[in-house]
């Protein structure tokens, strides 16, 4: 089935919406950006929804006025092209627009009013090329890449201009290894992965070994940390803190230079509570324990009981656990929340918020220009965050 139709706004994953008036049905549309209009075609992907499907271009007809050429040669409209800058469509300006107005719909479907959250403009990455310092690429032994969206396929490359210097190098020497028979995949297998950063040598390129987490882009993550240590400076008295999926250390270190009496790092993975032993940060105190067991807060009952601020910084999936949650942190007055998915943002806040807890600042971060992805940095306190917490009555 064809249809012509102009695209009006982005879905939460990115693709362009047109509706076709023939049947009412909107449709998702990879490769599209607000504004342009063309011919379109139904296409045979699986989606639980009778309100919307999938299509994909056949032919533009009218671009966006913010469409523009793809930096990177691997990006088209074919069935096995690299997908993992999807947006490098459209000019920098506009791709900014798309991502706060992500967050902004994901806040309002949640429940929230324009009145509850003030978003000012996402804080732009200062390199939109060469910013990356990691990244995962797969590989069956003869060609290596990243999974297309449109064929669940290798899509080979020989170069990619989002990673920085250090990782494009390491990149090529990979991919001047092939063919190797010693990454073909196995037979349940569709390919392998190589994760690469910009602190491992050419010698330790592997299959399948799991690199420690970092943030992708270092110069946004500085800047994460400078704005994590100005609201440290700015909370009179802090306490404890709890810190939540505190990784390696990223942000455990600002919170170890505030004024705050004590700190209890959490963490599930046993490779980054060892580094962090080893970077032995004053007052942290790192502790293994799966936060998303569903009886984890009864675990946690008299490390966190007295904390006064909680700093977080979870996964896609969120805080996730919401049961029992304030009936252990009982002295909490200050929630500072770095999330990288603004629908499980929006569910968790919504969640503080019918807990007496109200949204005092949102800053959004650009950390993976070209694509949809956005960085949320969120402050939340009680009315009487700005008392001295000290004084706090837990019995």
């Amino acid at each position: 089935m064809k249809f012509t139709g102009t695209i009006t706004h982005l879905s939460q994953k990115g693709f362009g919406v047109v509706k076709n008036i023939q049947n009412n049905i909107s449709y998702f549309v990879y490769g599209t950006w607000p504004g342009d209009s063309g011919q379109f075609e139904v296409i045979d992907k699986p989606l639980n929804n009778k309100k919307f499907a999938y299509a994909k271009l056949l032919h533009l007809m009218q671009p966006s006025v913010h469409r523009q050429t793809p930096e990177c040669p691997h990006l088209s409209l074919e069935s096995n092209a690299c997908t993992g800058c999807s947006w490098m469509i459209a000019d920098y300006t506009s791709q900014l627009e798309q991502k706060r107005n992500r967050f902004v719909y994901a806040m309002k479907r949640i429940g929230f009013d324009s009145t509850q959250f003030t978003t000012g403009p996402v804080h732009p990455a200062p390199q939109i090329y060469g910013y990356r310092n990691r990244c995962q690429v797969k590989t069956d032994g003869q060609q290596l890449g990243f999974v297309s969206e449109n064929s669940y396929k290798i899509a080979p490359i020989k170069d990619c201009i989002v990673l920085n210097d250090s990782c494009r190098k390491l990149l090529k020497t990979a991919i001047q290894q092939l063919p190797n028979p010693k990454w073909k995949a196995g037979a349940a297998q569709d390919w392998n992965f190589i994760e690469l950063d910009d602190e491992m040598q050419a010698n330790e390129i592997a299959i399948n070994q799991k690199r420690p987490f970092k943030q992708g882009n270092t110069s946004q993550n500085t800047w994460m940390q400078a704005w994590l240590k100005e609201k440290l400076t700015n909370i009179p008295c802090t306490g404890k803190v709890v810190e939540l999926f505190c990784g390696s250390g990223n942000f455990t270190q600002i919170i170890a230079e505030s004024n705050c009496t004590s700190i209890i790092a959490f963490e599930s993975d046993d490779n980054s509570i060892q580094q962090i032993k080893i970077k032995n940060f004053d007052k942290v105190i790192p502790l293994k324990c799966d936060l998303f067991d569903p009886l984890v807060w009864e675990k946690l009952q008299q490390p966190v009981n007295d904390a006064k601020i909680l700093i977080l910084d979870p996964p896609r999936a969120g805080l996730k656990k919401h049961k029992g949650f304030f009936d252990r942190f009982k002295a909490l007055r200050t929630i500072i929340y770095f999330s990288c998915n603004p629908e499980t943002f929006a569910r968790d806040a919504w969640f503080f918020s019918q807990n007496n807890f109200s949204i005092t600042e949102i800053q959004l971060i650009d950390l993976f220009p070209h694509t949809q992805h956005i960085e949320i940095s969120a402050v939340f306190n009680r009315p009487d965050a700005t008392a001295c917490l000290s004084s706090v009555d837990i019995s």
